[in-house]
Order: structure tokens, then C-alpha cells, then sequence
């Protein structure tokens, strides 16, 4: 069953070097005939998790159309994020830590911007307005955040489970969704099949389901969630949807982001389901926390 609703009416060191077996994975599963512009890209991709999980789309000709584009694009343009940060977002959440799943568009496009993560940026560069307005609601829902924060590195939320996920994994520099339509669309699609699938191999324990919540924020991330989440009636999973955070769209619609308090919805759905609940703040100890 699909839980859908609208805006109102593990330790830091747990990483993708030790993984625990994906059981749906076929031991024949292979990498083939991966040309250089694929083995250069899919090599910043570590987390073997993730990388057994996605062999059957890493071997199709689009993905290889897309490894070629991307890397014609870095000979003769700027692009970002730098190939070591393409796939932050799943280097450090493994498929079967995957608790919370943001979506994002595509990679922010100046300079020392997106590292990997949709809607971080790294310590010292200035908070975009989406992430200010993603602070505002958290500060006003009061669920780990008591202060404004001065910086706008989200990785803690990522060692808690949170996967952000941009629908589009690179862009031209100044060129908002330059790399849209390039492939990257159907690898991302590929990735919440992956997360949705992968419930079947969890059991229900006490009544209580180990589904996972998605955050959709905007009309772009809720279609393209919501149609893969809904070819898979069966499984437990939350869909929390709100328009988008950014200044155009945070106060609009009838379900505006702010005032959706879908943070604090996020983590009544997750100890419904079992989990530990995501401590928001974005500096701290997670142990500390009693945060896994």
C-alpha cells in the first residue's frame, strides 16, 4: 500500500566499502563492454551497492550515448559538478540504507556549487535560496534545527539515509538543465525503481513496514516519482508532496513548501514504519544524536 500526502490540511563512518548482499542481484550479472567514456564515468561511481544494482542499465546503449555526451561536454565546456562528486548522492547512502528520498532537478550551475548532493552546497559558498527557505521550515517545525544554520553541507542528512537525488546528475556551466534529455532522466528513474524494488526483499516485522518516504517537492519531482512509486502498489511507502522550495514557488500553490511541516510528517512516517526518525540539523555528532 502507498501512503500519499500533501502539505496540511547509522554513524558517520557507515559508508558503501561493506555492503550487505543484494539478494534480488543474478551472479551473472556483469559489466559489458564498457567503452572509455563509460569506464571513466561509472569509476567515480564506488558504492558497489549501487553499482551491482545498476550493471543492467550501466550495459545499455543509452547510458553509453549519455557517458559519451558528458564527456564531449567536459573537453569543450565547464561542466559541473567535478567527475568525483557526480554520484555523491549514492556513494554514501547504499541501496539498503535508503530511508528518505529527495528530488531534485539538476545540479546547481556556478562555480564551487553542486557537489552531488541535490540542494547542498559545500561549507564556505553562499546558501542558495531553496535551502534558506528548507532551513525556514525547519526552524518553524522544530525538528532538530534551532537556529539558522551559517553553512549549507546537507552529507549529515545523507549518513542518516536521506538520498538526494537530482533528476539530472550534471550541467553547463551557467546553462540551467544544459544536460536535461541526455540520458541521465531514465538513469535516475532507474535509481527509485531501484529503491522501491528493493522493499520486497524486507519483511514486515511487528505490524510495521520498512518502506521508504519520499519528500516531492514541485511538479516535476512528484510525476516522476509518483509514476514509478505507483507501478509498485504493493509496497509500504509515503509520499509527502508540497510545491517546490524556492522563492517562486515556496508560498504558492495549494500546497505550498512552507507550512507543509512535512519534515516532522517525514519522521512520523518513518517510526510508523520502524525506523529512526532523521535529525535535520545539519551540524553535530549523529551518534550523539542516537541517530543510525
Amino acid at each position: 500500500m502507498i501512503t500519499s500526502y500533501f502539505a496540511p490540511k547509522r554513524s558517520k563512518g557507515d559508508n558503501c566499502k561493506v555492503e550487505a548482499p543484494l539478494k534480488r542481484l543474478k551472479a551473472s550479472s556483469t559489466l559489458v563492454d564498457l567503452d572509455s567514456d563509460v569506464q571513466e564515468l561509472i569509476s567515480h561511481l564506488t558504492c558497489e551497492s549501487w553499482k551491482n544494482a545498476l550493471i543492467p542499465h550501466l550495459n545499455k546503449t543509452s547510458f553509453h550515448e549519455l557517458a559519451t555526451f558528458v564527456a564531449m561536454e567536459r573537453k569543450n565546456k565547464v561542466v559541473y559538478p567535478p567527475p568525483k562528486d557526480i554520484f555523491t548522492a549514492l556513494n554514501l547512502v547504499p541501496l539498503h540504507k535508503v530511508k528518505v528520498v529527495i528530488v531534485g532537478q539538476d545540479p546547481y550551475h556556478q562555480p564551487n556549487q553542486g557537489h552531488g548532493l541535490a540542494f547542498s552546497v559545500r561549507k564556505g559558498v553562499a546558501i542558495p535560496p531553496s535551502l534558506r527557505n528548507i532551513y525556514k521550515e525547519l526552524l518553524a517545525n522544530d525538528v532538530g534545527l534551532k537556529a539558522m544554520p551559517n553553512h549549507g553541507f546537507l552529507e549529515r542528512w545523507a549518513h542518516q539515509g536521506v538520498l538526494m537525488l537530482n533528476s539530472v546528475l550534471t550541467v553547463r556551466r551557467s546553462e540551467a538543465f544544459s544536460h536535461a534529455n541526455r540520458g541521465w532522466e531514465e538513469f535516475t528513474d532507474e535509481i527509485i525503481r531501484l529503491v522501491v524494488s528493493h522493499q520486497r526483499d524486507k519483511e514486515i516485522v511487528d505490524g510495521k513496514s520498512n518502506g521508504v518516504v519520499f519528500l516531492l517537492w514541485g511538479k516535476p519531482a512528484s510525476k516522476k516519482a509518483e509514476t514509478i512509486i505507483n507501478q509498485h502498489k504493493k509496497h509500504s511507502h509515503v509520499i509527502i508532496c508540497s510545491s517546490h522550495p524556492s522563492p517562486l514557488g515556496a508560498t504558492k500553490t495549494n500546497a505550498p513548501f512552507i507550512g507543509s511541516k512535512c519534515f516532522s510528517r517525514c519522521n512520523d512516517a518513518l517510526v510508523s514504519m520502524g525506523h529512526l526518525p532523521i535529525c535535520w540539523a545539519v551540524d553535530g555528532d549523529i551518534e550523539r544524536a542516537n541517530i543510525a
